[in-house]
């Protein structure tokens, strides 16, 4: 997108999810290499002091959402605009190409939050334990997803050549995420319920966390050899659907042998046995994760790059507009 200039009208947005999605949108072009500008109302940028705030003051969402960008009118061309569709109709309505972010798509948009977007979605009634209400997925994983299809419908767009709407509805993309529990319906006569009795999958203490004990039926007989206990060898445990119904017995088998040792020896002697676990990691680790530094994900401030790069070299804002 060198050469393109981007309006990011986000924090002109009437709402929050609209709001964080056309910033995310706003700052994938910027890391393509847009020149992206960042009107703001009045009362200064909305994201300036939203959670979860840096010890030397600032919002560390401000910092990731705005990389790239700099503050400006929305006045001179521009080869794109993101935005709500007020925001759009009230300062882009010259620009060629619009993404126009709403909840149900075009028309008017009545008042919505992120944890309703999940709710309406199907996705909250999955998360979560079976004997607990449903819980919602951590961070602004709806906004961002209709962030991500906002900025992959301008990049078809702009392939094009001519005068495009993108429309993105933010329960649209919610419900894209939870497509199998429909689908699931459908084809299986059932959909997904939230954890408990009926879960395959499991979290399992260990020593200095948690394991993430996720394995299908053709691991079985790795797992089985990785715990070593000969209890595991019972006829009620050689199908799925016997270690099932047999949860509490299943698990108080593994259960020990998970407690007694560190995620790193549990991950061990599951990789040993191609059996996929995976540790529970804290958001701090992340920054000492040795997959991390060696694909040079994180910045020294922890900000990530783009999930992707091209012939080996990752690109960030900066290195877009070297380019």
């Amino acid at each position: 997108m060198a050469g393109r200039r981007v309006l990011d009208l986000g924090a002109l947005c009437a709402q929050r999810p609209h709001g964080l999605a056309a910033s995310l949108a706003a700052r994938l072009c910027a890391s393509y290499g847009a020149e992206v500008v960042r009107p703001v109302p009045e009362g200064g940028e909305p994201l300036a002091q939203a959670a979860p705030l840096l010890p030397g003051g600032g919002s560390a969402l401000d910092r990731f959402l705005n990389l790239g960008k700099h503050a400006g009118t929305a006045t001179g061309h521009f080869d794109v605009a993101i935005g709500d569709g007020e925001a759009l109709a009230a300062h882009a309505s010259e620009v060629p190409v619009k993404a126009r972010i709403s909840v149900f798509g075009p028309g008017e948009d009545g008042p919505m939050s992120e944890l309703g977007l999940l709710a309406l979605s199907g996705l909250l009634g999955i998360v979560g334990e079976a004997e607990g209400p449903p819980a919602r997925l951590a961070g602004h994983q709806a906004a961002y997803a209709a962030g991500l299809a906002a900025c992959t419908g301008i990049l078809a767009a702009l392939r094009a050549g001519g005068e495009e709407v993108v429309d993105v509805s933010l329960l649209d993309v919610a419900t894209w995420l939870n497509w199998k529990v429909a689908a699931g319906v459908l084809v299986l006569g059932s959909s997904p319920v939230r954890g408990g009795a009926r879960a395959d999958w499991y979290t399992v203490p260990a020593k200095d966390g948690h394991v993430a004990l996720v394995y299908q039926e053709k691991d079985w007989p790795g797992l089985r050899r990785a715990v070593g206990d000969p209890r595991l060898d019972d006829a009620r445990f050689d199908t799925a659907s016997g270690r099932r119904k047999h949860r509490a017995d299943f698990l108080a088998i593994l259960g020990p042998w998970f407690a007694a040792r560190t995620r790193a020896e549990v991950t061990s002697a599951a990789q040993a046995n191609r059996v996929p676990v995976g540790p529970v990691k804290w958001p701090a680790e992340l920054l000492t994760d040795a997959q991390n530094q060696a694909r040079g994900f994180l910045g020294p401030d922890g900000t990530p790059a783009l999930p992707i790069s091209w012939n080996g070299r990752r690109v960030t804002p900066e290195t877009a507009h070297a380019a």
